[in-house]
């Protein structure tokens, strides 16, 4: 059994629990009273990924520091990175925006309806969860799997099961972009704080807008005409409009991106890191990267959007 078999297997795993977790759980919250929905989420994450992955560590006695790529990161990385958390953004709004033509912002919604909880808590629930538990799960155990694999190959991958991870339409396309991103930047710093940080500047950005539009939503009286307009309803001139002023600015940021990992990858090839050794001397069309459970990953995810339409 390969190593990419092994992590596409728990990501089916995880999948799965992600799918079906949330109703095995319900009794239980029911039974201890618990029903605000911020702790379900605190509560889903640590059991549906936290848990899994620690299983798993164990189970194949893996090391946790080099599965999890523990590794502290360089000071000129972590502003490389810082910046690109945030010109990364634009782009991200790009992929959303065609998104949303299509499918509720569902998430949106949801931050919304939690807005009014303290920032702090709001960063922490929104923000710095996701960054950790999600991190663990992807750029952590599944992205160890594929160390013996192309580094792009490996980020495209992950990437997906990134975007697949959500379970959301809207966020799929964008999700898959930035894990892409987030698969790159941890095998270029072979740090998964690269991700992590990443994670949290990108989260915590939607939580501050998100706090800052409450706030003035609170103080403005809103039209319920407008509110009630989305992105699904407008016209047509009124779409092309926005996809070429958002893809205008998304193509310029993309170039950003681009100079930005091309230059964390120059500087952490000239600091001889150990992942740059391994994408040169990687056999990866040993490893069969579409096999059976990336395939039933596919396919459940497919059966679970078209069940949720």
């Amino acid at each position: 059994m390969t190593k990419v078999f092994k992590v596409n297997m728990y990501f089916l795993i995880i999948l799965l629990l992600e799918v079906l977790g949330p109703y095995a759980l319900r009794p239980l919250y029911t039974f201890i009273g618990l029903s605000d929905t911020r702790l379900i989420l605190f509560f889903n994450h640590t059991i549906l990924f936290l848990i899994p992955a620690m299983i798993y560590l164990i189970i194949t006695k893996s090391s946790f520091k080099e599965t999890l790529r523990l590794n502290k990161l360089h000071w000129q990385d972590t502003l490389l990175i810082i910046l690109l958390g945030f010109i990364v953004q634009p782009v991200m709004t790009f992929f959303s925006l065609i998104s949303s033509f299509f499918f509720k912002n569902e998430i949106g919604s949801f931050i919304s309806e939690i807005s009014s909880t303290p920032y702090l808590l709001l960063l922490c629930l929104v923000a710095l969860l996701p960054s950790i538990t999600e991190e663990i799960t992807i750029r952590g155990v599944v992205l160890s799997g594929y160390n013996n694999v192309n580094k792009y190959i490996a980020a495209s991958v992950t990437g997906l099961f990134f975007g697949i991870l959500h379970l959301d339409g809207q966020q799929f396309l964008y999700a898959t972009i930035l894990g892409f991103v987030f698969a790159l930047v941890v095998r270029i710093t072979n740090s998964i704080y690269a991700s992590m940080l990443m994670h949290f500047i990108i989260n915590g950005t939607s939580v501050t807008i998100a706090k800052i539009s409450r706030i003035i939503s609170d103080s403005l009286p809103i039209n319920p005409e407008v509110a009630e307009l989305t992105l699904k309803n407008i016209g047509t001139e009124e779409k092309i409009l926005l996809i070429v002023i958002y893809g205008t600015i998304a193509v310029i940021f993309s170039a950003f991106v681009f100079l930005i990992i091309y230059g964390l990858n120059r500087i952490n090839e000239k600091r001889n890191i150990q992942e740059v050794k391994v994408d040169r001397q990687s056999s990866y069309k040993e490893e069969k990267i579409i096999n059976i459970p990336f395939i039933l990953i596919i396919i459940v995810y497919i059966v679970v959007m078209l069940l949720t339409i």
